[in-house]
């Protein structure tokens, strides 16, 4: 037997290792009892969960907060979670018409008129005289050339055009751009040359001294009998 028992330990050239490998295997089982114990640990402990779930629903803006809205036992909380009954600030929700007509505010304790109060000035209700073409030539120079430029294919733009050749003023065809010779009074310094334009910029709505004196731009003006404006007779 004890050949079997010196055999057994002897067949096994790591028997002492066998032995400690016994006993590893007791150490290994033991650091699976306690790495079950570890994990079941955090499981266990519900100290942290149960913090969480607490903050939850205690507190005011918790699960149990809502009882003292459902209560009412605060009316600032209750305004603000609830809101405000409509009808307590005078509205009728049963009413057909728009309520903004006669809602005054969440403010006001009386009702909003149909029309506001207010005074309108005595010169808003003169009519404005009718247009006629004889108040034309009380323009001014401006009002004339916005008449023509603003009213295109409009009778008022004819009468402004014959106001203008009135007035010593010539459209050339071509540039599309109204000439009238000038004068000393056009002129700042009063010296003007002879056969020297003058031509309205309506970029910058302004009279301006045309520069090119050599040139004969009275060839292109349109003549004033196709400017005056006729009617056909009946």
């Amino acid at each position: 037997q004890q050949q079997q028992q010196s055999g057994g330990g002897g067949a096994n050239p790591f028997g002492g290792g066998g032995g400690g490998g016994g006993g590893g295997n007791n150490q290994s089982s033991q650091t699976r009892t306690n790495a079950t114990s570890t994990q079941q640990q955090p499981g266990g402990s519900s100290s942290g969960s149960t913090g969480t779930a607490g903050s939850a629903i205690g507190g005011d803006y918790g699960l149990l907060g809502l009882l003292s809205v459902i209560r009412m036992t605060d009316a600032d909380r209750n305004r603000l979670a609830l809101g405000s009954d409509l009808t307590v600030l005078g509205l009728n929700l049963n009413s057909n018409d728009n309520l903004y007509s006669t809602f005054g505010g969440p403010f006001s304790d009386k009702p909003a008129t149909r029309e506001p109060h207010y005074q309108l000035p005595m010169c808003y209700y003169m009519q404005p005289p009718a247009l006629k073409t004889g108040h034309l030539s009380k323009f001014q120079l401006e009002t004339l050339f916005y008449i023509f430029y603003a009213l295109p294919k409009d009778v008022l733009q004819a009468y402004a055009a014959q106001e203008l050749y009135t007035r010593d003023w010539r459209y050339h065809v071509e540039s599309k751009v109204w000439f009238k010779q000038a004068t000393p009074s056009d002129v700042p310094n009063g010296n003007v040359a002879a056969g020297q334009y003058i031509y309205f910029d309506i970029n910058t709505w302004e009279r301006r001294l045309y520069g090119n004196v050599n040139q004969n731009i009275a060839g292109g003006f349109l003549p004033e009998e196709e400017v005056r404006v006729k009617f056909p007779s009946s």
